[in-house]
């Protein structure tokens, strides 16, 4: 998974990423229980991501939902998609309705917990930060105006339960300023330990020369 910016089109470095504290909202969202009149409530911050989700995970020992465990829940607004009620002890039952929803493609966590438990990874974004194929109807709709949508018709399926006022830490780009998208990505990556000692080889043998001297200090200590 890397930090994408939908913006500059490309892979950003995590030192690259700054975090702010911004003003925003939790979003408190109903899934059917499949099978039942019961529904479970989910609380997150970007709803635009559900139509990716893959699993709602609860903490094994809440018992306020571990009749559900094993059961299948009903993704709003994707005609009626599955998915399983699984019980994991990382989940903060403290946090929002204690209801986690899994969305592995747009998530650095959900992503490991995902590898972990062998669960899919459904990727909901183009490259240039609109929604794909896989969100249905809302395909095409850039992320932040999926989002106002989505929400606009949940409340009309009376699936919205409220929208709270939540301080978010969000991701944003140095470069550009804009906000980073989690995203699933074949990359390439270096090792660089062993062109780091090749580098420092050079200078010892004297096949490279720092100019002034008094560098080579900064060569040496990084």
């Amino acid at each position: 998974m890397v930090n994408w910016s939908p913006t500059l089109q490309t892979a950003v470095s995590d030192l690259e990423v700054e975090y702010s504290e911004e003003s925003g909202y939790l979003y408190h969202i109903k899934y059917r229980v499949a099978g039942r009149s019961d529904f479970l409530t989910v609380a997150t911050t970007r709803p635009e991501t559900l139509f990716g989700d893959v699993a709602l995970a609860v903490h094994p020992k809440d018992d306020r939902y571990s009749k559900y465990i094993g059961m299948m829940a009903i993704v709003p607004q994707t005609f009626g998609r599955h998915v399983p009620i699984i019980a994991d002890k990382h989940v903060d039952r403290e946090f929002g309705t204690g209801v986690l929803k899994i969305s592995p493609g747009h998530d650095h966590n959900d992503y490991l917990l995902a590898r972990k438990l062998g669960l899919p990874i459904l990727n909901v974004m183009n490259k240039d930060g609109t929604l794909n194929d896989v969100a249905g109807l809302y395909s095409g709709l850039d992320r932040f105006e999926a989002r106002k949508k989505l929400w606009a018709e949940l409340e009309e399926t009376r699936l919205a339960v409220k929208k709270e006022p939540h301080t978010l830490r969000v991701p944003r780009s140095q470069r550009g300023g804009e906000v980073i998208e989690p995203l699933v990505s074949k990359q390439w990556f270096v090792t660089m330990e062993p062109l780091a000692e090749k580098a420092l080889q050079a200078v010892e043998k004297g096949e490279l020369t720092i100019i002034p001297e008094r560098f080579q200090k900064f060569w040496w200590n990084q």
